[in-house]
């Protein structure tokens, strides 16, 4: 007994591979399924393998990332692109709604250089290549508007980095140069940008473009420069009078607010007190010259000249002859020098000398002073101020009215107000009345869409649970279909467990094996010839080795039965 006891398990283990009624490899799958750790690890194995499953399905099916290639390129450069990337097998897509060529993440960088080196297509043109194809012995018109060209094209490349612009067109008119001052003219620019799907320029960005624009041209203003989106709008539109005078008032009333509210804060406390003030501005723009001399000059320089002249004498002499006869003799006068001669005895007296004219004038030059004024009056000047402040009663109860006018000077002082310019400063003591403040409701508050997205999360969780891995796991927890008898019934073995995993040993194992079908054993041996049937003896030997290799354990068992039931029937 020993020798076949110990072969059996040997001949089990290549049963399966060498009878063909044994099942072969489908059969020791089987059995290998069977077993108890195998099978409480099926329900986990089964999905962690359809998560990986799902997750190699949604990376090979999604497609991938898309990037923008060429967004603003003409039709036929378009075509150029779609042809060049069909020849190298690189999927692109286009946008029907704005013509834009996608491609995908993985192929973006590849696309670009097959663009690139198929003639350069839809790389846009520089200033620089412009000026390169100009042909030799162009005229200077010509020359002209190429280098025109070359700057609008560098504005717009500089201008097209600016972050949400897709594209730019600028246009520059600059008028020719005349050498008469009045015909000259200051050139103008103007600029047309493509804005993103759902971005809009701020009011700096739009500063620094017409800034950029104005600087790249000689000779160009701000004021010159308009840019435009693509809706038609204005962005570079000056702001008018009215709209200067409101923000500057604004801006000026919440600083003096700020003012009366740090200077009343730390005395009554916040919210004891509410301020209003109103500022009344001159926007008038005014530029006077004035032109004054002093009335009291001072003396320059002073000339005076006189002039005499002596009366004419009569002709004497011989008309006709010349007059160059000698004087007449000089005699000796007696008396003292100077005195007048008395004529002598007998001499004729000299005639009386002739009268004489005399002439004076007098010049003075003065020095005036000149003063020369020219006043500027920029716009923003105060022309009135109004103040009011309110107090809180419930503070100022025990304040004196001195207390009351004390605090109207310091706001008076805290915000310049100026009596003789007409403002007015008024601080009263009224009753507060807290600001009723309406709860919202409890479906609007933050707190509530948060749980009702959780409870909805957790719900889809658990139906997922309960209506697909509940009915999965059960499944998989079931006994495998054993091996089928000749009739169609399950065999019965020591220690089987169902499929609950609860073991059949004890009494309640006992009373399922009684109501389960135990399959007849077939005899071997003919009752009425007494030989051995073959055929039957090949069935109970393979239904012995699927047990001992499905079942290992319960064969060993029934064994040792055996082998306990052969030794005792002897000693009997």
């Amino acid at each position: 007994m020993a020798d076949p006891a110990t072969n059996t398990p040997s001949l089990s283990l290549f049963a399966p591979f060498s009878d063909p009624a044994g099942g072969g490899m489908l059969a020791r799958t089987g059995a290998f399924l069977g077993q108890p750790p195998v099978r409480r690890m099926l329900p986990w194995f089964a999905g962690v393998s359809a998560a990986g499953l799902t997750a190699m399905l949604w990376l090979a099916m999604a497609p991938a990332p898309q990037r923008i290639l060429y967004s603003d390129i003409s039709d036929s450069e378009r075509a150029q692109v779609t042809a060049a990337l069909g020849k190298a097998s690189i999927a692109y897509t286009i946008d029907n709604a704005t013509g834009a060529i996608t491609v995908g993440e993985n192929d973006l960088y590849k696309a670009r250089m097959v663009a690139a080196s198929d003639g350069a297509i839809a790389t846009p043109e520089t200033g620089a290549q412009m000026l390169d194809k100009l042909p030799m012995g162009a005229s200077r018109t010509m020359e002209g508007e190429r280098m025109l060209a070359a700057r609008e094209r560098e504005l717009e490349l500089t201008i097209m980095q600016i972050d949400g612009v897709e594209a730019v067109r600028v246009h520059l008119a600059e008028p020719e140069k005349s050498v008469f001052v009045r015909d000259s003219a200051a050139p103008t620019a103007s600029v047309m940008v493509k804005l993103a799907r759902g971005r809009q320029l701020a009011d700096s960005q739009v500063t620094a473009i017409v800034n950029l624009v104005a600087s790249s041209v000689p000779s160009l203003t701000v004021d010159a420069v308009k840019v435009i989106d693509q809706h038609g709008r204005l962005l570079s539109s000056a702001k008018p009078g009215d709209t200067d005078r409101l923000d500057l008032q604004a801006r000026l009333e919440d600083k003096l607010r700020q003012q009366v509210s740090a200077l009343l804060t730390p005395m009554l406390g916040e919210g004891n007190f509410s301020s209003e003030i109103q500022v009344d501005l001159d926007m008038d723009q005014l530029t006077s010259a004035r032109e004054s001399y002093d009335k009291q000059g001072v003396v320059r320089s002073e000339t005076q000249s006189a002039s005499q002249s002596a009366g004419a004498s009569g002709a004497a002499g011989v008309p006709g002859v010349l007059s160059n006869t000698p004087p007449p003799p000089t005699t000796a006068q007696p008396g003292a020098p100077g005195a007048a001669a008395t004529p002598a005895p007998g001499a004729t007296p000299s005639p009386a000398p002739s009268p004489t004219n005399g002439e004076t004038s007098s010049a003075k030059t003065y020095e005036l002073g000149r003063e020369v004024a020219v006043t500027n009056a920029s716009p923003g000047k105060i022309k009135r101020l109004s103040v009011a402040v309110a107090l809180s009663q419930a503070i100022m109860a025990k304040a004196k009215p001195a207390e009351i006018d004390q605090i109207k000077q310091l706001v008076t002082a805290a915000v310049g107000a100026d009596t003789a310019r007409g403002d007015q400063v008024a601080v009263v003591v009224r009753t507060f009345r807290p600001e009723a403040i309406p709860l919202p409701s409890f479906w609007e508050t933050p707190w509530f869409a948060m749980i009702v997205r959780n409870v909805v999360a957790l719900l889809a969780v658990l139906l997922t649970l309960l209506l697909g891995v509940r009915p999965l796991i059960k499944a998989l927890k079931r006994d495998p279909a054993p091996a089928i008898a000749k009739d169609g019934e399950e065999p019965a073995a020591a220690g089987e467990t169902d499929g609950e995993g609860e073991s059949e040993t004890g009494t309640e194992g006992a009373a399922r094996r009684r109501r389960r079908k135990v399959p007849a054993i077939e005899p071997i041996i003919d009752p009425e010839t007494g030989e051995i049937d073959p055929d039957a003896l090949s069935r109970q030997v393979g239904m012995a080795q699927r047990i001992v290799v499905e079942q290992p354990d319960n064969a060993i068992n029934a064994l040792r039965q055996l082998l306990k039931t052969t030794d005792a029937e002897p000693a009997a």
